[in-house]
């Protein structure tokens, strides 16, 4: 069984080797490219199935069309190995460690509870919502009509460059809603030094990561393999890193963001959110909910 400084330990290592690997990220995409064309593994035709065509940027549906994106591929598959060694066994550790360490030291009363439980419900809603509007900084692609092709739509990048809704507020509407999702959970689970270690180690996380992309950016110019040569420029001097900077200093419109955020995206958001955090703390943690 894990320890909760062996916990703490997985947790920081799986924040810092993503800082770690964001920094050298160039010259391992360069080395790894360049080593998958020397194995003859670029150009070879190897694509993705006909339904994800229409995820893909303008170098088509390719896996390795040229050494540049051979080397991101890898990259992106080493990254998700390392960090999954990483993070995965300090989640599946944490139910066992959390249940032999010692008593709650934070005893929230019921309604505590349930103000960090919305809290923590409206955090996870905010990071579902927005998958639902394209962002040169999340996973989430920008589609146009083109009826075409089998899927009626097509990948459109540029949309991702065009602050709308969340990105408004936050240029990481994805990523650091997860700041006040771990500080409500590590009050949730009762504040043990096994529940600090990871929800506020997670909460960290969030704020590095999101910094170091942020710096990355400056210094590169580019996200992934789909902006370069300062294509981001408009975006990030008109988007802010702090949520509601942008907003507050004239730079972006908090009326214009609340507009723009789908409703439906919103509502299913909150309500998805809560659903998970429910079953996070009674099914994942053990915790009985004040009643």
């Amino acid at each position: 069984m894990l320890t909760p400084l062996a916990l703490g330990g997985l947790v920081a290592s799986f924040s810092v080797s993503h800082i770690g690997l964001s920094a050298v990220r160039e010259s391992l995409i360069a080395s790894s490219g360049a080593a998958a064309d020397r194995f003859g593994l670029v150009g070879r035709g190897w694509s993705l199935p006909v339904f994800a065509s229409a995820l893909a940027d303008a170098r088509g549906v390719e896996l390795f069309p040229d050494t540049e994106t051979a080397g991101r591929q890898i990259y992106r598959a080493g990254y998700t190995a390392v960090a999954s060694a990483l993070l995965f066994p300090a989640l599946l550790g944490y139910p066992e460690v959390r249940e032999a360490t010692e008593a709650v030291p934070i005893a929230l009363s019921n309604l505590q509870w349930w103000a960090a439980f919305g809290v923590a419900s409206c955090a996870q809603g905010v990071s579902i919502a927005s998958l639902a509007q394209p962002s040169p900084l999340s996973l989430v692609p920008g589609f146009v009509p083109d009826e075409g092709v089998g899927l009626g739509v097509v990948r459109d990048d540029d949309l991702k460059l065009r602050p709308a809704g969340l990105t408004r507020i936050t240029r990481h509407p994805l990523i650091l809603p997860v700041v006040p999702w771990g500080a409500a959970n590590a009050l949730l689970t009762g504040g043990r030094t096994v529940d600090l270690a990871l929800f506020l180690g997670l909460a960290a996380y969030a704020v590095a990561g999101c910094k170091a992309q942020d710096l990355r950016v400056e210094a590169s110019a580019q996200v992934g393999t789909t902006f370069k040569d300062s294509a981001l420029d408009d975006f990030y001097a008109s988007t802010s890193f702090v949520p509601f900077a942008a907003c507050r200093d004239g730079r972006q419109s908090l009326e214009a963001a609340v507009k723009e955020i789908p409703v439906g995206a919103a509502a299913g958001g909150l309500a998805i959110g809560a659903a998970v955090e429910w079953l996070t703390l009674t099914q994942w943690v053990g915790l009985a909910p004040p009643t």
